[in-house]
């Protein structure tokens, strides 16, 4: 395969359709239903989903290389809802991990393997 980036790029969208996904069913990758927000809780709507702008940022944030990909956020709130922690004034919030990301364990390998097979076949016809 001479240039293997339009496949890095198809792995960097399913990757991030996986994502998406996460926020439209409000669990992680792994199947894992994330707790709800304290603002969804109150004001009704969905956990991660207040303006959108997090979501939203996924699709800005895809970087495409000839040996690797990477998916992400530019929003510098992104990672303590991936991981969790301490957040806010004196770090007196505690926010809970919620996932959204999809990591090694839970990537959707079958549909990257289905892509890999897709561009070899293409390049060897």
């Amino acid at each position: 395969m001479a240039d293997p980036e339009p496949l890095m790029a198809e792995i960097g969208e399913i990757v991030l359709s996986q994502a998406q996904d996460s926020f439209r069913e409000q669990q992680s990758p792994a199947g894992d239903a994330w707790q709800p927000s304290q603002r969804a809780l109150e004001q009704g709507g969905q956990t991660l989903i207040d303006t959108g702008q997090l979501l939203a940022s996924l699709n800005n944030e895809i970087e495409v290389m000839p040996d690797s990909v990477t998916v992400g956020s530019s929003k510098i709130y992104a990672a303590i809802h991936q991981f969790g922690g301490d957040a806010g004034a004196g770090h007196k919030v505690q926010i809970p991990a919620r996932p959204y990301l999809p990591d090694e364990e839970t990537v959707d390998m079958a549909e990257i393997r289905a892509a890999i097979d897709a561009h070899f076949e293409e390049a060897y016809r």
